[in-house]
């Protein structure tokens, strides 16, 4: 940060707050003053970028019309979505086409999906699965009557799981068709027959399937309670093998938050959020990377907020390099989790949260990102573009002490860096919470500050703050449209 102008015969020192982090929660907000790559204890609707500037997150425009909630979503086709909303007393499957089966799963039905042979395949525990073909909703009646929790579609095999007569049990079907195991002639001698694994001797505890992934595309990922079981599938249903060299004790909570994020596999479990990954060692073996180690307490918060841990979801933003999770507390309230990946080789990743729209769930497909909210699907912006709606960020800072712990400071100005267009305002309260001040922000793109007479950079403004303290917390909040991005500030202190 630049060094400001003082009147004459006064010394001033400069605090600078520049490459922010994202959100730290393991330690208490009076320790977390590092002075550099500054970790903030809130984050919300907005982000730490890999440059290490705070970015607003993006505006929505509505897709769909209507005041239902959508508790699942998911890309029919590049340009056509289906979801499943709450309808009067029960579940309902809908598309944009205006196709509808008409509460055919209860309001407290957890609904997954996945796209099997170019048509959408939907399914909630103890239930018939239903089949979208861009023109009508079908019900899959095979005769196993299988009632699957959730499903993927891996090897031209579609592999179902959850069903309510063995828990531990996969049935993966016919190659390209939707016969399963007990539909099959007992008889039929092809390779390309519906077959099934059955983990329970495996796991060897009373353990049961909680999710089905896909590892490197020809992986199937079987998650469970407390650990995750990998097999290489082929079409030849003989050459099924488990992989030995998996070694995964981290189970998850929802079949819903199972995210392929590039070779990774990200899921959340019961303790944080893990990647499961092949060794960038040996390039063999396949363990579990945590990656909520530092927000581990808010995570668990989270987590108490939602009785039935299946209904939180999550999805993968492939643009963005961003993981998006949803707690729902109600039909109209939820939270979020966001772990925005660093494209740098060795960089960090980051945390914020948000509640923007109340959103339950979401999906990404080509670019195009979508969410449900209580008042139907959103599709989400780029953060340069100017949408009706944008949401209000907030980020608050740990206790900054600006030196030793018990000096009392005198402070002289406050310097902002930050570009775009909006309103932002900057409260400042000292180390016992109490407020000392607030500061207005008129940022423009391109603008400087005309306040003080010699401002060095543009993008810059400056701002009187008189105070006496011994430790100083700022809390930003930012209201407008299209991109603003924080991108750091200084506190000029008198000597």
């Amino acid at each position: 940060m630049s060094t400001t102008y003082a009147p004459s015969g006064v010394q001033i020192k400069v605090y600078p707050y520049e490459d922010f982090q994202g959100i730290d929660a393991s330690r208490d907000k009076s320790a977390l003053d590092t002075g550099q790559k500054q970790h903030l204890i809130n984050i919300v609707n907005g982000y730490a970028d890999w440059r290490g500037s705070i970015v607003r997150d993006a505006g929505s425009s509505q897709r769909t019309e209507g005041d239902k909630l959508i508790k699942h979503v998911n890309f029919f086709g590049r340009d056509l979505l289906c979801w499943a909303q709450v309808d009067g007393g029960g579940t309902t499957l809908k598309s944009e086409r205006d196709h509808t089966a008409l509460e055919v799963y209860p309001i407290s039905a957890v609904v997954t999906s996945t796209l099997f042979n170019d048509r959408v395949v939907m399914m909630a525990r103890d239930y018939s699965p239903y089949i979208y073909d861009g023109l009508k909703w079908d019900k899959v009646e095979p005769k196993s009557d299988p009632r699957p929790a959730f499903a993927v579609s891996i090897q031209r095999r579609l592999a179902i799981a959850g069903s309510p007569q063995n828990r531990t049990r996969i049935d993966l079907s016919r190659v390209d068709e939707f016969i399963f195991t007990d539909d099959e002639d007992p008889a039929a001698t092809q390779v390309t027959k519906a077959a099934d694994i059955d983990v329970g001797n495996i796991i060897g505890t009373a353990d049961e399937i909680k999710g089905l992934g896909v590892f490197e595309n020809n992986q199937l990922a079987v998650f469970t309670n407390d650990q995750t079981l990998v097999y290489a599938i082929h079409p030849d249903y003989t050459k099924w093998t488990i992989v030995d060299k998996a070694n995964v004790k981290v189970g998850t909570i929802s079949h819903n938050t199972i995210c392929q994020a590039g070779s990774d596999l990200l899921f959340c479990s019961r303790d944080g959020v893990h990647s499961l990954r092949r060794s960038e060692t040996n390039g063999v073996t396949i363990s579990s990377i945590p990656f909520s180690n530092k927000i581990d307490l808010l995570y668990r918060e989270y987590l108490a907020l939602v009785s039935d841990k299946e209904k939180i979801s999550a999805y993968f933003d492939q643009d963005e390099g961003q993981y998006h999770i949803y707690f729902p507390i109600s039909d109209k309230l939820s939270k979020r989790l966001t772990l925005t990946l660093n494209p740098m080789q060795g960089g960090e990743s980051k945390w914020s949260t948000g509640d923007f729209l109340n959103a339950h769930c979401g999906a990404s497909l080509g670019g195009v990102s979508v969410i449900g909210t209580p008042g139907g699907v959103w599709e989400q912006q780029k953060i340069e573009d100017v949408t009706q709606f944008s949401p209000e960020m907030q980020v608050t800072t740990p206790i900054l002490w600006q030196g030793a712990i018990n000096d009392i400071k005198e402070s002289y100005s406050f310097i902002l860096q930050a570009t775009g267009k909006g309103e932002l305002q900057v409260e400042a309260f000292d180390e016992r919470g109490r407020y000392l001040s607030a500061l207005q922000f008129l940022i423009e793109e391109d603008g400087v500050d005309d306040k003080f007479p010699d401002v060095p950079l543009s993008r810059q403004y400056e701002r009187k703050f008189e105070h006496r303290y011994r430790g100083v917390q700022f809390r930003f909040t930012t209201r407008g449209k299209g991109l603003l991005k924080i991108i750091g500030f200084a506190v000029t202190v008198r000597q």
